[in-house]
């Protein structure tokens, strides 16, 4: 499961400050570097969204990054850009590309972050579940511990975010194969113990302690 690597790229500090704590919140992974670096950070592509301060010249920012996609680098760019350069901002038809105002508000920044991220499946903050430093995002299916990722197959995440959000109450294991494997899955419910044995290995004992087996019956996640 891929944590979402986010460069934010301007020579101000307070500029990166504010995209920083814009985008942070949106559970991904932020570097920064100087404009100047733009071309060498693009070029180790490791970023899946660049943030940009193009100031009142993007068009020198947006080259660069048009130059990278050229040479195969598959990267997003969204470009802050003074109010005095939109009449003559000509977005890359070379790669994903989105401009911002300066002055615009950290919302509108999330908002636009979300939609080049996850196209049609943006992640909205009520869709992060945090237990102490784990972290489960219900739109990407990405779980993490602190900012390490949990390498959950599809089905350890399903019945671990299932019960995560259904906190306080006991489900036996047939009503969790209808509620994660579905009504056609036909396997024995044991498969249930498989899956929260392979779960508490990988979140480890603190929390494991809160995924309590009910003798008899079932599992309680313990909120």
């Amino acid at each position: 499961m891929h944590m979402k690597q986010v460069l934010t790229v301007s020579d101000d500090a307070h500029t990166l400050a504010w995209l920083r704590g814009a985008v942070e919140p949106l559970d991904v992974r932020v570097a920064a570097c100087g404009v100047r670096d733009l071309g060498a950070r693009l070029a180790e592509g490791e970023a899946d969204l660049v943030i940009v301060d193009g100031g009142h010249e993007p068009e020198a920012v947006l080259h660069v990054a048009e130059h990278q996609a050229s040479q195969g680098s598959d990267v997003s760019v969204l470009v802050i850009v003074e109010s005095d350069a939109l009449a003559a901002l000509r977005l890359p038809v070379r790669l994903v590309a989105d401009f911002l105002v300066r002055g615009a508000s950290s919302e509108e920044l999330a908002a636009r972050v979300r939609r080049m991220l996850w196209p049609g499946e943006e992640a909205a903050v009520q869709e992060l579940v945090r237990v102490g430093d784990l972290t489960l995002n219900l739109a990407t299916y990405q779980a993490y511990d602190g900012n390490e990722p949990i390498d959950f197959t599809y089905l350890e995440y399903a019945l671990f975010a299932f019960l995560v959000t259904h906190p306080n109450r006991t489900y036996s294991r047939e009503n969790l194969l209808r509620r994660v494997w579905g009504t056609d899955y036909y396997g024995g419910s044991r498969t249930v113990d498989v899956h929260v044995r392979r779960i508490r290995a990988k979140i480890g004992p603190e929390l494991s302690r809160r995924l309590e087996t009910v003798r008899n019956v079932g599992y309680l996640w313990n909120g």
